[in-house]
């Protein structure tokens, strides 16, 4: 879905993708990403991929519990030395025991340099970056945003089929919605596959009940409903959901797999009828 000043709400782990390159020699396949140069107003610091796949291989490491902060500077700027790259942001409230998240892309400046500005409101937050190009990369660090941005547009991402080996599958049921003015009192969803051929399929995901940000919800299952969907004939699919938030109905349709999301695949994204309600802008 667009997003206001380019902003929207993904999901905050993207997964990974092997890069391997033709000219890939033994000795390099250990090797780490560069890292991540970053300046935030007169402070300067390197950021060392914790998480990443670089030259056909893959690491996947924890975030580092004390993150280098970028203090409340305007804005952020990093250089990384490698060209083709591109770069999001998971901006995590600091403070609240299930913080609100935030996504935004970087806006690239040059051909190895992006930067970050404030998006929602003024906070303090744990900013995770992803970088995408020959292969992938997470690092993080903490800034305290100056003052308000851009509000995020909600968002809402479905997962159900997948192309296995040419075959349609599925690995599961996975809807998540996300960036809501608040998460709603009142809540019900209600999916439905329907093929090329025409023949449907309408069940009622299962949601989760976990700690979840504010202002989202996620539902995982249930498994057998997938597999069912795959079985009711060729591509392409349509997925509609239904959801009813505090009594106010709310219809979001989409195409598999026209309208996969790239890099978070088998996932589409929903249009949703009428708009999900998102952040306001603040009034002072």
């Amino acid at each position: 879905m667009p997003a206001e000043s380019g902003t929207s709400y993904t999901p905050p782990q993207p997964p990974h993708e092997t890069f391997a390159p033709p000219s890939v020699t033994p000795e390099r396949l250990l090797h780490k990403p560069p890292p991540v140069a970053l300046q935030a107003g007169d402070t300067t610091f390197d950021l060392e991929a914790f998480t990443y796949c670089y030259w056909g291989g893959c690491v996947d490491g924890m975030q580092p519990f004390d993150l280098p902060s970028a203090g409340d500077a305007e804005r952020v700027e990093i250089e990384f030395p490698l060209k083709g790259w591109q770069f999001t942001a998971s901006l995590r409230e600091v403070g609240p025991d299930c913080p609100r998240r935030l996504n935004t892309s970087l806006k690239q400046i040059g051909p190895t340099t992006h930067i970050l500005e404030p998006v929602g409101y003024a906070r303090t937050y744990d900013v995770t970056l992803f970088g995408r190009g020959g292969g992938d990369l997470f690092v993080a660090f903490r800034w305290s945003t100056p003052h308000d941005g851009p509000m995020p547009v909600p968002t809402a991402q479905l997962g159900i089929l997948v192309d296995h080996d040419g075959s349609v599958d599925s690995y599961g049921v996975e809807l998540l919605v996300a960036g809501l003015r608040e998460t709603p009192m009142s809540i019900s969803a209600e999916v439905t596959v329907t093929s090329a051929e025409g023949r449907s399929l309408t069940f009622t995901p299962t949601r989760e009940h976990g700690c979840m940000g504010q202002g989202e919800i996620v539902w995982l299952g249930p498994d057998r409903k997938g597999q069912e969907a795959a079985r009711l004939g060729s591509a392409p699919f349509s997925y509609e959901v239904l959801l009813e938030l505090d009594g106010v109905r709310h219809t979001g349709t989409a195409l598999w797999p026209v309208d996969e999301i790239e890099g978070a695949e088998p996932a589409v994204d929903l249009t949703f009828s009428p708009p999900l309600p998102g952040l306001a802008k603040p009034t002072s």
